[in-house]
């Protein structure tokens, strides 16, 4: 039996640091899909946050359901409080808001999108709790020993944790069980009411021969990787988890394949790459050092704000709000102007706060500016603007991915 190939020195010139400064390099393995063999493999048992690689067993569960007959691909979804309010990478689904479940399982691939996949779970589960114990029960009844979900998105949580080598049995698993619905992986893009939203796979736009799968990217986990590519007859696939950027990411998957590809595959089966126990490593330190990934820094003052504006242009709203804290000032004791982004109907908005107010300043001067005909004041209280900061943050996180 041929040793695993050791990869790592060629392929991880950047090193993942852990929160507390050790160096944890990616896990990775790849894998002939057609012989089942082990190509290369470094820390594949090791465990790791998932991020959105989740969603693989979300559509996965999905999938068995409709092979069962148990809902149609045109079976309507109503969107509940809980999936509109999810955060992150988001198709802008509001409550009350209806789609297919075919539409919602391209949204979940295409686009990660966080407001679909619980949409899906609720809808198939009844509650996101009950579908991620089904989502863990399948991942055992799979033979994925170290791989537990606690949601349906990937967002961090206790005890949501899997491994590269898992990661490869689930890509693999949803070729062999459902090979009618693979070509869903290997969508470049999503049409959502009036927006084309392009896939945020960098590996399926890259890569020669690439059938998509997916990417994920959270602070703890890094940037993960689950990618499946084709050429003369002959499928691998690809796991990376941890590394510490989208263009190590990308390079690691790709060298990963290309070595796959000129290797016939001779190493162990993938059912003898044994699983680990042990803490699963925050890669923090790295893949988010200084701050999350593409994070303007913006800094907004606690208490009250006022939303005096809201639109697709960034400068405008930004005029926009000046404006008014000019006109307002005197009136709101002070403030400060603050544009956040915000994921909306599949794209993005801008919303113009005048932040940092007192309750006794920012209520009265929004009921008059209303009184006025300015409907586009809104009041929010302390922990509105968290949750608006807070959306900001996790759109940027996504972006980086």
């Amino acid at each position: 039996m041929r040793h695993l190939a050791v990869l790592l020195p060629l392929f991880l010139p950047l090193p993942v640091l852990a929160a507390g400064g050790g160096a944890v390099p990616p896990a990775i393995l790849s894998v002939d899909a057609g012989s089942g063999r082990v190509v290369a493999a470094e820390q594949a048992g090791q465990p790791r946050h998932p991020a959105s690689l989740t969603k693989l067993m979300t559509v996965y569960v999905a999938f068995a359901d409709m092979a069962a007959g148990k809902v149609s691909a045109d079976a309507v979804l109503t969107a509940s409080d809980r999936a509109a309010g999810q955060g992150g990478s988001v198709l802008g689904l509001r409550t009350g808001t209806t789609l297919t479940l075919a539409q919602a399982l391209r949204a979940v691939v295409v686009r990660s999108a966080n407001d679909a996949a619980v949409a899906v779970a609720e809808h198939l589960a009844g509650s996101e709790a009950a579908f991620a114990a089904r989502m863990t029960a399948e991942a055992r009844r799979l033979g994925m020993g170290a791989t537990s979900f606690a949601n349906a998105t990937g967002l961090t949580a206790p005890g949501q944790v899997t491994s590269a080598r898992d990661m490869a049995v689930l890509a693999l698993a949803l070729h062999r069980d459902f090979p009618d619905r693979w070509a869903l992986f290997s969508s470049r893009g999503l049409d959502w009411r009036k927006a084309h939203l392009p896939t945020l796979n960098g590996f399926l736009v890259s890569y020669g021969g690439a059938e998509g799968l997916k990417t994920g990217f959270t602070c703890p986990a890094g940037y993960n990787l689950t990618a499946a590519a084709s050429r003369n007859g002959r499928r691998v696939v690809t796991v990376v988890l941890g590394a510490a950027s989208r263009e190590q990411r990308l390079a690691l998957a790709s060298r990963l394949t290309d070595r796959a590809f000129h290797d016939r595959g001779e190493g162990p089966a993938l059912a003898q790459i044994a699983n680990q126990t042990g803490p699963v490593p925050d890669l923090s330190g790295e893949s988010c050092r200084g701050g999350v990934p593409g994070d303007a820094s913006v800094r907004v003052p606690d208490g009250w704000a006022v939303e005096v504006a809201f639109g697709r242009d960034a400068a405008a709203v930004r005029r926009q709000v000046v404006q008014q804290l000019k006109a307002l000032r005197k009136e709101l004791g002070g403030g400060v102007a603050v544009v956040l982004a915000r994921p909306f109907d599949g794209g993005l908005r801008y919303r113009g706060l005048i932040a940092g107010l007192g309750q006794d300043r920012a209520v009265p001067a929004c009921l008059r500016l209303r009184h006025q005909g300015e409907d586009r004041c809104l009041v929010l209280s302390p922990d509105s603007v968290e949750g608006a900061v807070d959306t900001e943050r996790r759109w940027r996180m996504v972006a980086a991915r």
